[in-house]
Formats: structure tokens, C-alpha cells, sequence
């Protein structure tokens, strides 16, 4: 794994930011009386407590440094979810979420959702770098998954993208939505504005709002959250390289690094 998972990626925030009196959630203040109140005696017991626990933990570390084998690095055929992720690349001709050489030796594959700002800086700054290091020259395959969960208007997002690709044009959409990328859940984006986009980037807009309305379009978005979940995406843009999992919108170098060293297990 590589990345902090709780940096440079979107998330939802699974912890409070206010407190239970409606302030800021920080722990409540304790006065200058409250902190004299433990007598000397108690500080005497709890000192020595203290004392007795630091010593038997000393005992214990020691008896199991002794008695327990060092550990040996996890392989990737008894890691199921490691297995799980060799599995991801589709290499299917014709594809209309991906880029690149079906039989290119590695697939880089992208878990993103449309709404997402660090999945904007991803795909306009450090993509277009590896579409011209990697894509370009047959290396590397770029295949796009959808991990709409930042709300509903993602899921909008995201069956549009798709509704585009039956016509050959997911990734001008895909960069569409991006170049000019709505706030997030202010209602900006719907039905109406995505049909105006697909009318604009040349699509058949009858055609458009037929597949966007498709239940199986809604379920290939669902599948491919699900998958992502499985693998352990918890946050995006996420990335799987061979059996390794990219968390954010990491520098260009790190990308490379994990390319690098995967194209150099496929030779």
C-alpha cells in the first residue's frame, strides 16, 4: 500500500466536528481546582501501579522476544485481497473506459468519483504525464472504475460518463466534467446540465438520454463501487498497480516508481 490514506484523497469525515454542547470537538476544559483534587496519598497508589504494570510488561516483551520466530513478509497467494487485486485488469477490446494497448504488460487501474477535487488534480496535472511516459509507448493501459460515494449528483456523474462511452466518448466527458467541475452536491449538476454537455462535446443527445437512463448503467456505477470496496478503496482517486494499492493524488514520481517497478516484474 502506498500513500496516507487520510491525505490527498476525498473522504467522508467519519468523526464529529462539534462537540455534544455544539462547540468545537475538542475535549472540555479542566480547571486549575479539578486538577489539585487527587490527594497525595492516591498519587502514591497510582504511582505505584503504574510501576508494577511498566514491570510486568517489561517481563512479558522479553519472554516473547525470546520464544516467538521473526515474522516473515506476507505473500501475495496467502493475501486474498492482494490475489483480489491481480485480478482487476479487464484487457477487454473496445473498451470504452480505458486507454492504452489491451496486451500493454501493466494496467493501471483509477477508482474515482467526477466530484472529487484531488480526482481533478489527479487526472489534469499527473495523467496527462503518464498517458505521454507510458500510455503512449505501449506500456502502460489506463482503465477507469467508478467509486461514486461522494453523493448523489457523483452517481449522476458517473451514469453520464458512462451514457457518453456507448458513443465512443468517455474520456471527453471524463475531461469535461473535470476542466469545469461543479461544487459539490449544490445541485449544479443533473440530468438537464449533463444533456447539455453531451449536446455540446457533439453526442446524440436522444441516444445520450436513453443510456443514461439504463438500469444496467446505474448497476455497472454500483459494481464497480462495490469491487473498489472489496479491494480496499475507502477514499479516492485510489489506484491498483499489480497487487498494490495507491491512495491519492500522489506526486508524479511515486506514480512512475510503482509503474517502473512493475513493468520490471513483467519483463
Amino acid at each position: 500500500m502506498i500513500g496516507d490514506p487520510g491525505q490527498g484523497r476525498c473522504r467522508h469525515d467519519p468523526f464529529p466536528t462539534t462537540g455534544p454542547d455544539g462547540g468545537a470537538g475538542y475535549p472540555a476544559v479542566v480547571t486549575d481546582t479539578e486538577q489539585r483534587r487527587p490527594t497525595r496519598t492516591r498519587l502514591v497508589i497510582g504511582a505505584g501501579i503504574v510501576l508494577v504494570v511498566l514491570v510486568v510488561l517489561a517481563v512479558v516483551t522479553v519472554t516473547t522476544s525470546r520464544s516467538t520466530p521473526a515474522a516473515t513478509p506476507t505473500s501475495t497467494s496467502s493475501d486474498p485481497v492482494a490475489q483480489a487485486r491481480l485480478d482487476v485488469p479487464r484487457r477487454q477490446a473496445g473498451d470504452p473506459l480505458a486507454l492504452g494497448r489491451v496486451d500493454a504488460p501493466v494496467v493501471l487501474a483509477e477508482w474515482g468519483d467526477f466530484q472529487c477535487p484531488f480526482c481533478r488534480l489527479y487526472a489534469t496535472s499527473t495523467e496527462p504525464a503518464l498517458m505521454r511516459q507510458y500510455v503512449d509507448s505501449g506500456q502502460v493501459r489506463l482503465e477507469w472504475h467508478d467509486f461514486a460515494y461522494l453523493g448523489p449528483e457523483s452517481v449522476l456523474e458517473a451514469r453520464a460518463a458512462r451514457a457518453a462511452g456507448r458513443q465512443g466518448q468517455f474520456w471527453p466527458f471524463h475531461a469535461a466534467l473535470y476542466a469545469d467541475q461543479a461544487p459539490e452536491n449544490r445541485g449544479e449538476v443533473t440530468e438537464a446540465t449533463l444533456t447539455a454537455l453531451a449536446g455540446r462535446l457533439g453526442l446524440d443527445v436522444g441516444r445520450f438520454r436513453q443510456d443514461f437512463a439504463d438500469p444496467q448503467i446505474a448497476a455497472d456505477v454500483a459494481a464497480d463501487q462495490e469491487l473498489g470496496s472489496r479491494l480496499g478503496v475507502g477514499g479516492v482517486p485510489s489506484f491498483v498497480i499489480g497487487d498494490q494499492l495507491i491512495f491519492g493524488a500522489q506526486p508524479l514520481p511515486t506514480f512512475q516508481q510503482a509503474l517502473d517497478a512493475a513493468l520490471a516484474r513483467a519483463r
